[in-house]
């Protein structure tokens, strides 16, 4: 076996370990150790000369590329994001922002306000940005809540935040097809639809319980205190003075 063998089988195996952490926190794990059990499948029917089987198998591989691509869109997309934005660092995000993300949370779920605030990171939102009205404001608590008091114009829809900054309000954001968040309103499954197809993390209000959760990567955490919700932009962002 030459070096050139050696690189070649260290290169596929990169390949593979990069595409697993890809798909890894997504519903197409699932997927992806079907499809294997499905191949292994199909290659030992192929070579214990079941032809009949083989037959079928390979048959219906080549319409089960179509009907994955459709049913797996929107994780198929966050791949492709997630591989063109490589490994850039999350945007500036001051400890002295953290804080007003963490006083307006706070008061809004004291007060029952509900309220849907995504954070850019590697992907941008900008084409969500479109779908409200762009702002372009400082952040501080005392504009989120106003922004997200009932009976404003802006309080219907997803705040999105840029770096030190409010970029855009009332946003329309994807809603998640996830039939076990289905018993969810509007708002938390706006937040992890969004979270699906990007990268941002998603700071929810809930206008009924006045609980404050984060979604992030597809996923809904449970319910945070002010304090926990603070370790965890600090963590993220690694916010500094």
């Amino acid at each position: 076996m030459t070096w050139r063998d050696l690189l070649d089988v260290f290169s596929v195996a990169v390949l593979f370990y990069y595409l697993y952490g890809l798909v890894a926190e997504t519903r197409a794990l699932n997927l992806v150790r079907g499809l294997v059990v499905y191949v292994l499948v199909w290659f030992l029917a192929d070579s214990l000369g079941l032809k009949a089987l083989a037959w079928l198998l390979g048959n219906a591989a080549t319409l089960g590329v179509f009907a994955l691509i459709v049913v797996f869109q929107p994780e198929l997309r966050g791949v492709l994001e997630r591989l063109g934005r490589g490994r850039l660092a999350a945007g500036p995000l001051r400890t002295h922002e953290v804080e007003e993300l963490v006083r307006a949370a706070e008061r809004m779920a004291a007060r029952r306000l509900g309220a849907l605030i995504a954070i850019e990171r590697r992907t941008p939102l900008g084409e969500y940005a479109e779908s409200g009205e762009f702002l372009d404001a400082r952040i501080s608590a005392r504009m989120l809540e106003t922004v997200f008091t009932v009976g404003t114009p802006l309080h219907d829809g997803g705040v999105i935040v840029r770096g030190a900054r409010i970029l855009a309000a009332a946003c329309v954001f994807p809603l998640s097809d996830r039939e076990d968040l289905l018993y969810l309103g509007t708002r938390h499954r706006a937040a992890v639809g969004v979270s699906e197809v990007t990268d941002a993390l998603v700071v929810v209000v809930s206008e009924e319980r006045g609980t404050i959760r984060i979604a992030e990567r597809g996923e809904l955490s449970r319910n945070l205190t002010p304090s926990e919700l603070r370790e965890k932009l600090l963590g993220v962002f690694g916010a500094h003075a």
